[in-house]
């Protein structure tokens, strides 16, 4: 991979079904933060359960969060977090009564880091010679 660092197993950037890497995923370069990876509504979720999981959290425990700050449904809640459960960014770990009760698959700076490492990597196989021109110029003016 040109521009990352050598020495670095990034075998651990899973190649599942994450948002990211799916087929009709895009980066999007107009959206600051965690939005550039995930859509509003589940970027608004996976703050709430980073922020929530002791050590999980059940749809209605973000149903109630989010509905402090928007007009929103349950339901919607309840699919937005079993899509991304299946796109691997959720994992289902434990039942209370009927509700699941989910953990996130990574912590938030995990994720970035496979995120960021998964974007690079795509573009160092895209261009090539622009990374490696792009990190060059980046090392030799922290010297």
């Amino acid at each position: 991979m040109i521009g990352l660092p050598q020495g670095k197993n990034y075998s651990g950037i899973r190649e599942s079904n994450m948002r990211i890497q799916d087929d009709n995923a895009s980066f999007r370069f107009n959206q600051s933060g965690l939005r550039k990876f995930l859509g509003d509504l589940e970027c608004e979720i996976m703050e709430l359960v980073w922020k929530k999981a002791n050590p999980t959290v059940t749809v209605r425990n973000v149903f109630e969060a989010l509905k402090k700050e928007r007009q929103i449904a349950y339901t919607t809640v309840m699919t937005t977090m079993v899509r991304l459960s299946e796109k691997g960014l959720l994992k289902i770990v434990d039942k209370a009564g009927l509700a699941n009760c989910y953990a996130p698959a990574d912590t938030r700076d995990e994720f970035i880091r496979k995120s960021v490492f998964w974007v690079l990597k795509q573009f160092s196989r895209e261009f090539p010679h622009e990374c490696q021109e792009y990190f060059a110029k980046a090392k030799a003016k922290k010297r």
